[in-house]
């Protein structure tokens, strides 16, 4: 049996979930394809097909045929570039389509329906309703016919078929008026409201496309951190640039400051701080000497480094993350998609409405064949699903203008939706509860060892020492005696050994500037000052970085460094729980740091020491319990959590890579903006059911207003009155959508 191969491509032209059904449709039943899976949220196919059969070129053929484009390239980057390119350019073709439309159909309605006379209107009239139909709205005609000939119809062949019958219709009475005169029945023209139809549709789905187009960014930001070249030793020793896709496992690779490391390896020579922030989170550097390993994507911030390749290309620990962020985006989220499934059903319902009105007509009598095709057409005109279509693309993209205002950046709309169900939030500790800047946060002195006139030269030393050490949490010392206006000493000597600290020599004394715990073993525990080792023995339970000066091996000083908790995070912990809303802390920082956190904001849950593997899992463990997750954090190290969670949500503060997984972004980093999201999209969800339920009422009573129900009574819905109808319910729904301008910020 031929092995199968399995992929994603992007997919381009889809505009509602039903035409993802028929994209899906149209690939699982290609000739070699086993299964397909189509996710209209990130515009995305994953096909599993037979190498022997077909290839991803057919499937794409077919695609195309359907009238929807398939991207098939050689790379995930430039996939997501080409796919990129073509919803730009289709987002601005559907705006230009949709002024024009508004320019042309307003005045239209405008003349039509206040019964404005002049010589050849009906005429004028049909041209610019022909404009309207063949160049704004040719999409829903081309897709929509494609649709109904595949006998999967959806919105857009309900919006073809009820335009082209209303149009049909009104030429019929601008040709051969007196036809349906001559049987008392008024032979009006309803051109606006196929231009109507049209118009209010092509709104509907400028906005969801706006809300949608930066899909796929974050895949190509992710293989970005990837240097293209790389330093290596030939076989002779010398150093030779090479692409990255030609190094091998084996390979010795020279990293020099503020590059970035192409490969998993292990370090042979030399040392140096590396931030490896895209796997921990944590702002602080870690020191990497031989022996230890580093990772691809993650930069030597200072010092030199000769690495032996272990893992390269698709092996590496980044090539592992940027395929589980895009196995995560692309598989389909359990968000509700209640207008689609609905539509799936009511585009087929409303075609059948339509006919069976018809139809009974003519069974009344064939002199009813006027009224027949005017409450066939009535029917259409009336059921076409502008408000059920703008119902949720309105309210949330008035909700996503409200929250932008506030800071809130909503990429994803399906976001405003699922953010209102979650009940349980994982919360990155570095960078979202924490500033995510390392600072000195105090000092303490061993006043047994140290007199007061000697603290200026002790500092003075320190500070000149720092200067030149690589250690990561040498910067904010630096920063810290900056700000005390501290005046650097420079030592006789200067030494920097890895791994144990520095060392250099000042009028006779041998001073040392290290870790507290692995240097002060050597002390008595009964010479320990007690004011001095009470300050220091709490911040190394606490978590805090420390870092103590000695002379002769005697301490003179520690010095505390950690990440300070943000003013609002203790408020908006307490306001998310009160909204019922479970707060988990989760980071990849040690368990003091992490439990000294999560006590001072009143977090009960805590997971620490946590890889960008385990934050995934822990994501897709709590979704198996049922839980709706969402996912706050700032760094790479988040990005497979936050691809998974049911709802994303990245710190302004943060990286790129996080802000553009993630479906909301919080610009400035303020937790009680995650607060206001909630709050917002419970609002905003709300609202959109509101639509739903008018939007519903109005076709519950209308259509069988439009079908004739009150016909013995004298009253025949008109498709101009259809169409007025059909415009005031859209009109209701914007309105009430409008309301969410009122939600007022904290």
């Amino acid at each position: 049996m031929a092995k199968t191969k399995q992929d994603t491509f992007p997919v381009v032209g889809m505009m509602c979930a039903v035409c993802a059904n028929t994209v899906e449709t149209t690939i699982k039943n290609a000739p070699g394809v086993e299964s397909a899976s189509v996710n209209f949220a990130t515009s995305s196919a994953t096909i599993t097909w037979d190498p022997k059969h077909t290839n991803p070129q057919n499937i794409a053929d077919r695609v195309q045929a359907a009238g929807y484009e398939m991207i098939v390239e050689s790379s995930v980057a430039k996939a997501i570039e080409e796919q990129e390119e073509r919803e730009l350019r289709n987002y601005r073709r559907m705006k230009l389509k949709t002024i024009v439309a508004w320019i042309i159909t307003v005045p239209l309605s405008i003349l039509c329906m206040t019964h404005v006379h002049f010589p050849g209107e009906s005429w004028c009239y049909m041209i610019f309703t022909l404009g309207v139909m063949i160049w704004c709205g040719k999409g829903f005609f081309h897709r929509g016919i494609r649709a109904l000939l595949a006998r999967n119809p959806n919105m857009d062949s309900l919006v073809a078929v009820s335009t082209t019958f209303s149009f049909l219709f009104s030429l019929f009475n601008t040709i051969w008026p007196e036809i349906l005169t001559s049987r008392d029945i008024s032979a009006d023209l309803y051109y606006e409201g196929a231009a109507m139809i049209i118009t209010f549709v092509l709104t509907g789905k400028l906005m969801e496309m706006k809300s949608r187009r930066a899909t796929g960014t974050a895949l190509k930001a992710l293989i970005q951190l990837q240097p293209s070249d790389a330093r290596i030793y030939d076989d002779t020793g010398n150093i030779t640039t090479v692409p990255v896709s030609e190094i091998m496992s084996g390979y010795k690779v020279l990293i020099r400051q503020g590059e970035k490391i192409p490969v998993d390896g292990k370090v042979i020579e030399g040392s140096g701080s590396v931030d490896e922030s895209m796997l921990t989170g944590e702002p602080i550097g870690v020191e990497r000497i031989p022996g230890q390993h580093v990772a691809a994507g993650t930069v030597l911030q200072s010092g030199e480094l000769t690495v032996k390749a272990v893992k390269v290309g698709s092996e590496t620990e980044l090539s592992r993350i940027i395929k589980a962020v895009k196995d995560a985006q692309n598989s389909k989220a359990p968000v509700q998609k209640t207008v689609d499934r609905i539509a799936a059903i009511f585009v087929p319902a409303v075609m059948g409405i339509s006919l069976t009105t018809f139809l009974i007509w003519l069974i009344i009598g064939i002199e009813y064949m006027p009224v027949a095709i005017v409450c066939a057409v009535s029917v259409l005109v009336i059921a076409c699903p502008c408000a059920l279509g703008l119902a949720t693309p309105m309210a949330v993209m008035v909700g996503i203008g409200r929250g932008a205002r506030s800071g809130i950046l909503v990429k994803d709309a399906s976001s405003m939706e699922s953010l209102a169900d979650i009940d349980t939030l994982l919360i990155d500790k570095t960078g979202t509860v924490t500033v995510g800047k390392p600072r000195m946060k105090d000092i303490a002195w061993n006043t047994d060892e140290v007199i007061e006139y000697q603290k200026g030269t002790i500092l003075g030393l320190l500070l000149a020492a720092e200067r030149k050490s690589i250690h990561p949490l040498a910067s904010a010392i630096c920063t810290g005696l900056g700000h005390m206006d501290i005046v650097g000493i420079m030592p006789d000597d200067y030494t920097y050994i890895p791994g144990e600290g520095i060392m250099f020599n000042y009028e006779g004394d041998m001073y040392r500037i290290g870790s507290l715990e692995e240097s002060d073993s050597q002390l008595d525990k009964k010479d320990k000052n007690s004011d001095f080792y009470s300050y220091t023995d709490k911040w190394i339970k606490d978590g805090s970085g420390v870092v103590a000066m000695y002379r002769n091996n005697i301490p003179l000083l520690a010095i505390c460094v950690e990440d300070e908790i943000k003013p609002d995070a203790k408020d908006s912990i307490r306001m998310l729980e009160d909204a019922g809303i479970n707060v988990i802390l989760l980071s990849g920082d040690r368990y003091s740091t992490t439990r000294r956190v999560a006590e001072d904001t009143d977090i009960k849950d805590i997971v620490a020491e946590a890889r960008p593997k385990d934050k995934q899992e822990l994501v897709e463990r709590l979704q198996k319990e049922g839980k709706r997750v969402a996912m706050a954090g700032d760094g790479i190290n988040d990005s497979q959590a936050l691809a998974k969670a049911d709802v994303s949500i990245a710190m302004g503060t943060g990286t790129d890579i996080a802000i553009e997984v993630a479906s909301l972004t919080i610009v400035g980093g303020k937790l009680k903006s995650i607060v206001e999201a909630v709050i917002l999209s419970r609002k905003t969800l709300r609202i959109i059911h509101e639509n739903l339920f008018w939007a519903f009422i109005y076709n519950t009573v209308g259509i069988p207003l439009a079908a004739g129900a009150l016909y013995s009574f004298g009253i025949l819905l008109s498709p101009m009155y259809a169409s007025a109808a059909m415009a005031a319910s859209s009109l209701c729904v914007v309105l009430n959508s409008l309301r969410l301008n009122k939600f007022k910020s904290f």
